[in-house]
């Protein structure tokens, strides 16, 4: 491979690189210049045959189609909970658990936030979390760093399932085969079996590495923010913390196990809440003086009163949308007639432009269809007027632009990345290359380099989907090269999407424009970023132990 079909084969990550972290374009702006970018290079560097790599866009533009229904399905209802005051309600029930901040970080953080990210994903359960922490009083930039270093484990689940069932399917797709097809065939014959399998690898790898989260978050929360900066205080509740990190990833395990990648995230947040609400409401596993002791200088809210909202429905009224969202995710994913019955309403397209690609729809099976009905569920339950419905249509409508935008360049480029093995060059497609020259040149370390480019993704793109999508393809040919166990490699990149979550560019902007903290970003990455770091490696380090190397 010469110099200039190196750089074609990294010109996604290049352009993204570029655009994106360095230039700070909005990601509306910065996909739709990478894509052309991309499109260039295999074109003239690569030779990728034009027609297929017009397919390809093609097939990029029709697969977004999935991801764009559940995102838009998962604003939507946090739209209607925000318009209906339900919100207001779910927001009050925190208030009233613990008056120890390092409990309050764990609740919201670790367990509701990783109910949010099953259920929506894409950056929402910081977006969410740290202003909650900050009503609550904890500071600013405190609330900002808990916030995005919770949100890594649930991200395997995040969003239904998506950076598994949809990043690595896309990711492992070339030229309409799936490069995984052996591998399929012996778990099940479909790709949501081999999926669960994957996924499988990557919560066992987390019972340990994700079950510490809640440690490192309340230690990190006491040693950068305490008034005496000590990590002693945090670790004082480390049985609490241990325990509230259990409650999420056995559930999660379990759920995984019997039920796939859809829901361990959603399910396994509401039984940790389940377990973890009533011990720290009865103060088990907690010293007898709450902590909540933060440096003078970090005190940059407006106010350290806890903000009270108006309730205006029960507990159980405000979280009836998400009860019933996942009631009708695990009915339609584990009672066959009705899996059967919602997957015959699907949409496909064969031979795209004159091509053996395919791309296809699950209109009703896709969990987008199921956030609809419960929001129109949500209109009656919450006794909603015109105004407020509108109001949340409207504000679901206008925020979709910039990801219709984002997603409808970046996943035909991934595509283009992907198929790219039609060409006159006689090159493999460019993820295989490029797989080829690092089994090469660090096969050897694989177990700790896996979850690395899984970060690298995810803090380009801001998405554990997009990072799954771009190099699932390239972690499985480096399987394939040095004879690991091609599900654990996937696991790890899976793990360090995850872990890049903590310090991507996009999400830490969001986290620090909606606590008033919009600025001091880089701040905010120093201290995570070790934390992904550790995350990731402490994977690779267990995945090597394990075996398959």
């Amino acid at each position: 491979m010469t110099i200039l079909q190196l750089l074609a084969s990294l010109s996604p990550v290049i352009s993204v690189m570029l655009f994106l972290v360095l230039l700070r374009m909005p990601a509306s702006r910065a996909m739709p210049i990478s894509l052309l970018i991309t499109a260039l290079a295999a074109i003239f560097i690569w030779k990728m045959d034009i027609g297929f790599l017009s397919a390809s866009v093609v097939e990029g533009l029709l697969s977004a189609l999935t991801p764009l229904s559940i995102i838009f399905g998962a604003v939507f209802l946090l739209n209607t909970l925000k318009h209906s005051g339900a919100m207001d309600t779910i927001r009050a029930g925190f208030t009233n658990i613990s008056a120890d901040a390092r409990v309050q970080v764990i609740i919201i953080c670790w367990l509701f936030g990783s109910f949010i990210e099953g259920s929506a994903g894409f950056g929402t359960p910081a977006a969410i979390g740290a202003p909650l922490l900050v009503l609550l009083g904890i500071p600013p930039i405190a609330a900002a760093v808990v916030a995005l270093i919770a949100d890594s484990t649930s991200v395997s689940f995040g969003a239904i399932g998506l950076p598994v069932l949809f990043g690595m399917e896309q990711g492992l797709t070339q030229g309409g085969v799936n490069m995984a097809a052996a591998q399929i065939a012996q778990h099940g014959g479909n790709f949501s079996d081999y999926a669960q399998f994957i996924a499988m690898h990557m919560i066992t790898l987390d019972l340990i590495t994700g079950t510490l989260i809640p440690v490192v978050m309340v230690a990190l929360l006491t040693g950068f923010f305490g008034r005496n900066k000590s990590f002693k205080e945090g670790l004082a509740i480390w049985k609490f913390a241990l325990f509230a990190g259990v409650a999420f990833t056995v559930p999660a395990w379990l759920i995984n196990y019997f039920a796939g990648p859809e829901f361990p995230s959603v399910i396994g947040a509401l039984i940790g809440m389940a377990l973890v609400i009533p011990v720290a409401k009865k103060g088990w596993l907690l010293p007898a003086t709450p902590w909540f002791d933060f440096a003078e200088n970090d005190q940059t809210a407006p106010s350290n009163t806890p903000i009270k909202s108006e309730v205006k429905f029960t507990q159980l009224a405000a979280w009836t949308p998400y009860l019933v969202m996942a009631i009708l995710l695990v009915l339609s994913r584990t009672v066959a007639p009705i899996k059967s019955f919602l997957s015959s309403f699907n949409i496909s397209w064969t031979g795209l432009l004159g091509t053996e690609l395919t791309a296809s729809f699950a209109t009703l099976y896709a969990p987008g269809a199921f956030f609809i009905a419960v929001c129109i569920l949500g209109f009656w339950l919450f006794k909603m007027n015109q105004v407020a419905i509108k109001q949340s249509v409207s504000d679901s409508v206008k925020s979709m632009l910039p990801t219709l935008i984002s997603l409808g360049a970046s996943v035909p480029m991934v595509k283009i990345f992907l198929n790219s093995g039609e060409n006159s060059s006689g090159l493999a497609s460019m993820p295989v290359a490029l797989a080829d020259l690092l089994a090469n040149s660090m096969g050897a370390v694989w177990s700790w380099m896996a979850p690395i480019v899984g970060i690298f993704g995810a803090f380009l793109s801001g998405s554990a989907t997009f990072s799954n999508m771009m190099f699932s393809g390239l972690q499985y040919s480096v399987a394939d090269n040095i004879g690991a166990n091609y599900a654990m490699i996937l696991a790890l990149q899976g793990i360090g999407a995850n872990a890049g979550n903590m310090m991507c560019v996009m999400n830490v902007v969001a986290a620090a424009t909606v606590v008033g903290m919009a600025g001091r970003e880089s701040e905010i990455i120093r201290k995570t970023m070790p934390v992904a770091l550790a995350y990731a490696l402490l994977a690779g380090t267990l995945a090597f132990m394990w075996g398959g190397f």
